[in-house]
């Protein structure tokens, strides 16, 4: 059973919208955001991560979580963010030349996520999650919500793109050119979320898996994994943007392509791919200063669970064993990966200037296939799927009563 409620936060003042929130570690690159933190000294990214600022502090540390906290308190009392009673909003992305995606912001109780009734499909690092909750603890808030899917309720669906608006708490332009937008929602609307929400049976975690499973351990070590949850951002699943992630390979020796791909049985053919290249369900491609392969992979047998359907599974287990002597991907360094919205043309540029030496592209999963991973209890192989919308940190921030 899902049960959802309203919710303490911290919202950016009106002029400091544009200052405070910011994208988080492996949204942005590291320098990045060492920079931001030095130049800006009203970001958030100076709370969740004060090292970027003194590099003398060790994260996990006493004064890491000490500088954290005084960084927080540092933008309430300066009055650049501000608490915020009870309630439950609405969140909207913007991209240039796309349909703006919604959903609404709730806290998702903690129970559920421990009961099972919240699923994910990526395994948690127990000792990274012992520091989320830790950082947690030090702050009494966490400052970006967790995206929860699954189908949502038709009624809810059509409301959220016609519920009667006042002005937003808070608006920004981030750095992608992606405009955030947040309301907070009145009485009858909150209700009719939350009776809405409350009928679904599970939700799924799309991103912020650990997140979520420190928050809970936080609350559960509170006693207030029943009545307090974790700041969600719930989305419908099919207005979700899934994009995949491709394998990069360098320094795996001299490969000959099409005689591994000829000796492997498999359906292949030689074509350039461009941009505009839509791979098919069932086929990945290889790019490399050998040409451009379109593999078949074929269909797999009703036999076979959720991850092995996945493509990026099966070239790992099918392909790179034996063309690369690849058996995990995860802990083998000669393997990068790339976001699948990356352009084919800036790939083959990498291959060009020796930064990679061959690059699986490989399409997107769709969510009805995360959910199926994580009703049988699976996980997804390493950095599967890019899912957005992407959220700031900082920019509503839950708050532990």
């Amino acid at each position: 059973m899902i049960r959802v409620f309203p919710f303490s936060s911290l919202i950016p003042s009106e002029e400091m919208q544009q200052s405070v929130p910011t994208y988080g570690s492996g949204k942005l690159p590291q320098a990045i955001l060492e920079s931001l933190a030095k130049e800006n000294p009203d970001s958030f990214i100076r709370v969740v991560k004060p090292q970027y600022v003194d590099a003398s502090i060790e994260q996990g540390t006493d004064r890491f979580y000490q500088q954290s906290a005084e960084n927080l308190n540092a933008l309430i009392d300066g009055g650049k963010i501000v608490k915020q009673g009870p309630a439950i909003y609405l969140y909207e992305q913007k991209q240039p030349g796309a349909s703006p995606l919604r959903g609404v912001i709730v806290s998702v109780s903690a129970a559920s996520y421990l009961g099972g009734s919240v699923k994910k499909h990526e395994n948690v690092l127990e000792n990274k999650c012992h520091r989320l909750a830790r950082h947690v603890k030090a702050l009494n808030s966490v400052a970006e919500p967790v995206l929860l899917s699954n189908k949502l309720p038709d009624s809810l669906l059509d409301r959220l793109h016609h519920f009667e608006l006042k002005s937003p708490v808070a608006k920004t332009i981030c750095v992608q050119g992606f405009e955030h937008t947040l309301w907070g929602l009145n009485d009858e609307q909150s209700t009719t979320v939350i009776s809405s929400l409350e009928i679904l049976d599970s939700l799924y975690i799309a991103d912020g898996h650990h997140r979520m499973a420190a928050v809970s351990e936080f609350l559960l070590k509170e006693g207030k994994s029943d009545s307090q949850g974790v700041m969600s951002l719930i989305m419908d699943r099919d207005e979700l943007l899934i994009k995949s992630f491709h394998r990069l390979l360098k320094n795996v020796g001299d490969v000959d392509v099409q005689s591994h791909l000829e000796n492997s049985g498999l359906s292949f053919s030689q074509i350039q791919l461009t941009n505009d290249a839509i791979l098919a369900v069932d086929t990945v491609a290889i790019l490399s200063r050998q040409g451009d392969f379109v593999i078949e992979l074929g269909k797999t047998d009703s036999n076979t669970n959720a991850v092995g359907k996945l493509e990026v599974n099966r070239i790992e287990t099918m392909l790179f064993p034996a063309m690369f002597g690849i058996s995990d991907t995860s802990k083998d360094d000669r393997m990068a990966f790339v976001r699948g919205d990356t352009p084919i043309s800036e790939i083959k540029a990498m291959l060009e200037k020796g930064e990679c030496d061959f690059a699986f592209v490989i399409p997107a999963n769709s969510f009805g296939q995360v959910m199926e991973v994580a009703d049988q209890g699976l996980t997804m192989p390493p950095k599967s799927t890019w899912v957005e919308p992407k959220l700031l940190t900082g920019f509503i921030t839950q708050l532990f009563d």
